[in-house]
């Protein structure tokens, strides 16, 4: 993608002209609710820790610049309590880029930062793909997008990416080189010659779940455990609202638990992962021995629903074995909830009734009705999670 040699407009320029107020905190009050979305006053106060009066004479001032509208929101339309008004970001023009960089494919989101997604893309990319072809293919989906929607590079405050397995955030590259086995080298400064604005890097199952958390099915939790059951088989915590990285970021690599120690080898070089067992990978290994020949994922999932037996039997031994690691780890977070994602929990129907059964037999009694749901977000989990964390890191 050529460079546009263009600065970065600023869009909240305006406030810069702006008195009776300082900008530090005008600032904080425009990153909250790009971060959280639409708040109302009393949420203000409480997430920045303001009184009502500067609550207050920041939302005026930033109603009347036009940056800011209040929205009244039903009783109906939020599901419970009275009606509330919610200040909402106005910033027409100014967007964010979500990428997250699967097994076999990359997706991209261009969002505004008032969480609207403008448009998704994604590319299938070969089994061994690495930082040229996945990209290249970046670049061709964000060139017709942003054609699409006179989006130019000065209008993006900045893009998330997401990728999977352990991050070493001081060199911003792939902690664990068996993970990610095309990839070396500081992701941050690769993407830097494609996408010319500022760019965060994340885990893609904390950034999913940091997704859940603030989009999705995690909104009604203040402590929850999402377990992503794809390729790879990620976890990550939040605690009190906030998403747990651990010492050094890798909290949450519940898919390296060992639970057949004479197992199969993992690709983290170790033996017996859980991902050895439920990742897909190791159904379609099984699935693909039962037929005699390799098969695809999308062939696995159409014989589930066609209650093909062989399927039926891989499956219900997957679930099994996630429902037990499930059960373990309710025994040692106490979650109020566990939150599903990834492919093999929309594979079937009632996944989340299998894990509340694995839950059920195997935990503890204090923790043997933890709810199980699945996400709400889909395959746009971890891209929009990618969004959310350009927004966290603020926009102005």
């Amino acid at each position: 993608m050529p460079h546009s040699g263009q600065e970065r407009r600023d869009p909240f320029a305006v406030l810069d002209q702006l008195s009776g107020v300082r900008r530090s905190n005008v600032a904080a009050l425009i990153n909250l609710i790009a971060a959280r979305g639409p708040v109302s006053r009393p949420q203000a106060m409480e997430s920045l820790g303001w009184s009502r009066s500067l609550v207050t004479r920041v939302a005026i001032i930033l109603l009347d610049a036009g940056v800011l509208a209040e929205t009244v929101v039903t009783a109906v339309e939020r599901g419970r309590g009275r009606p509330t008004a919610l200040l909402r970001l106005v910033v027409d023009g100014t967007a964010t880029i979500g990428i997250d960089f699967g097994f076999r494919s990359v997706r991209v989101l261009l969002a505004g930062v008032d969480h609207q997604i403008l448009a998704a893309d994604e590319r299938m990319l070969s089994d061994s793909y690495g930082p040229d072809e996945a990209f290249a293919a970046v670049d061709e989906m964000l060139s017709r997008r942003m054609s699409e929607y006179e989006v130019d590079w000065p209008d993006i405050v900045g893009a998330g990416i997401a990728i999977s397995g352990p991050i070493d955030y001081a060199r911003n590259e792939p902690s664990l080189d068996s993970l990610q086995p095309f990839w070396s080298g500081d992701v941050v400064q690769r993407a830097a010659q494609h996408l010319l604005c500022p760019i965060t890097l994340g885990n893609d199952t904390r950034l999913a779940c940091y997704a859940e958390m603030i989009w999705g099915a995690g909104r009604e939790f203040s402590d929850f455990l999402y377990l992503k059951l794809h390729s790879g088989t990620g976890g990550a915590y939040v605690a009190n609202g906030s998403l747990l990285m651990g010492a050094n970021g890798s909290a949450g690599e519940v898919g390296h638990m060992v639970v057949e120690p004479n197992g199969e080898r993992c690709r983290c070089g170790g033996f017996g992962c859980l991902e050895t067992l439920v990742g897909v990978p190791a159904v379609l290994r099984r699935f693909s021995s039962v037929r005699g020949r390799p098969v695809q994922w999308s062939e696995v999932v159409d014989e589930i629903r066609a209650d093909d037996v062989d399927a039926h039997q891989i499956i219900d031994e997957t679930f099994d074995v996630i429902g037990r690691a499930s059960a373990s780890l309710c025994n040692v977070l106490n979650p109020q909830a566990i939150v599903l994602g990834g492919a093999l929990s929309r594979a079937v129907t009632d996944a989340e009734a299998r894990v509340a059964r694995g839950i059920a037999q195997h935990a503890l009694p204090s923790c043997a009705r933890t709810p199980v749901l699945i996400g709400t977000l889909g395959r746009d989990a971890a891209a929009l999670g990618a969004v959310g964390a350009v927004l966290m890191r603020g926009i102005v």
